[in-house]
């Protein structure tokens, strides 16, 4: 049994090749993941975990930065033991795990023997995948890239996300998140006699991409908005080289999952995320 830990992402990346192979999706998240980590490295204070385990034919891989939930994919369960006990006896804080649902009840069985900690189901996902965009209504407005001049109301709407979602804050901040990306030319907005819209793009000009986070503000919800963006978006990434657009969604909001559907996102995987309490 060998637990290994890996400070380059890229290093970590190949070492990671023989899980996150088994699912496209795995695939281009860990390779996203980890060339933006090579682009961005963790500021400092914010600790970044890249490890992967192999206990005899059963391999794992375990990805977290900052505070956020541990991230397992397809991991073998066998090996995600292993990582887990590691990581209890260092002491490390792991609020929660997100993965296919073998690893992740195998990673909190072997964290609540170390830690006392149980599992509180929080979410179930679903990754999606688009090689065509299908024709969509368009409704009033047009779309942009997202400039300098959109930063407060983007800081503004990624936290309205990340709390109706329940996705974790930026371990960096939310500025520090938004800034970068701006930077990078990373946001898509729809306007319609303002921002109605947006979303982020990752892999532009590469094999794989990825669009999230989408988010439409309360208001502005039912009119079509979202469903073009998307649309819009990736066109664009299948015309700058993607092979394949994928994204990710909440299970409970069937709404978002109709949205994908019609665009021509067909589901892939089956997530689920948990938090661990106290008893």
């Amino acid at each position: 049994m060998t637990v290994d830990y890996h400070t380059d992402p890229q290093a970590f990346a190949e070492a990671a090749r023989v899980v996150a192979a088994r699912s496209p999706c795995s695939e281009a998240f860990v390779s996203l993941w980890c060339a933006g980590l090579a682009r961005h490295p963790p500021v400092p204070g914010v600790a970044l975990l890249l490890a992967t385990a192999t206990v005899g034919d059963a391999h794992a891989i375990a990805m977290q930065h900052g505070a956020n939930p541990v991230l397992l994919e397809h991991s073998d369960p066998e090996a995600v033991r292993a990582i887990a006990h590691a990581l209890a006896d260092q002491g490390r804080a792991v609020p929660g795990v997100n993965g296919v649902a073998a690893a992740c009840a195998s990673f909190a069985d072997a964290w609540r023997e170390r830690t006392g900690r149980r599992p509180v189901e929080r979410v179930r996902l679903r990754h999606h995948v688009l090689t065509s965009v299908a024709t969509v209504p368009r409704p009033p407005g047009v779309s942009r890239v997202a400039s300098g001049d959109d930063f407060d109301w983007l800081v503004a709407a990624t936290d309205a996300f990340g709390e109706e979602a329940k996705v974790p804050p930026a371990p960096q901040g939310t500025g520090h998140y938004v800034r970068e990306r701006l930077g990078e030319g990373r946001f898509r907005l729809w306007e319609a006699g303002g921002i109605v819209s947006f979303l982020g793009v990752h892999g532009l000009g590469e094999p794989h991409a990825r669009i999230g986070p989408v988010y439409t503000p309360r208001e502005h919800r039912g009119r079509g908005y979202a469903t073009a963006l998307v649309a819009e978006a990736s066109r664009e990434l299948l015309a700058r080289g993607a092979k394949r657009v994928f994204l990710t969604t909440d299970l409970a909001n069937p709404v978002s999952n109709a949205i994908y559907a019609r665009v021509g996102f067909a589901p892939l995987d089956d997530m689920v995320g948990y938090d661990f309490v106290e008893p």
